[in-house]
């Protein structure tokens, strides 16, 4: 990679790392791991979603078990995201997402003049648009 290109990516990380979306994210990701409501929640979920998985393996599935699972899963599920710091914490994934966004589009504004307005990437694998 080109010397020059390689350290601007590398001040570009650097200031991504500073920026208030990022160490919020980070903060709000730790706070969320600390926290033993959400955490048995997550272990709930994620004993459901293996029972799931197991019973939906065997040779000859219950789909009546499965169903049952399936909606214990659900309710789990929607516990979690009525837990604050499930919130908080999808609220700062998606505000560094759309930061990350922001900064792709600007990236691709200079990469392919023309095409972002247009909502072309410039990547024309696996896109039928233009044909």
């Amino acid at each position: 990679m080109n010397q020059e290109v390689n350290a601007k990516a590398q001040e570009l990380a650097a200031l991504i790392a500073r920026s208030p979306e990022y160490i919020t994210m980070r903060a709000t990701e730790d706070a969320a791991s600390q926290d033993e409501a959400l955490g048995k929640l997550m272990d709930q979920y994620n004993a459901l979603r293996s029972q799931v998985e197991e019973l939906t393996m065997k040779k000859e599935p219950d789909f009546d078990a499965i169903a049952d699972v399936g909606r214990q899963l659900e309710e789990v599920q929607n516990q979690v995201k009525q837990q604050p710091m499930y919130q908080a914490l999808q609220s700062a994934r998606r505000a560094f997402s759309q930061m990350m966004a922001d900064v792709n589009a600007q990236l691709s504004s200079v990469l392919n003049p023309g095409g972002a307005a247009s909502g072309c990437s410039g990547n024309c694998a696996g896109c039928a648009g233009c044909q």
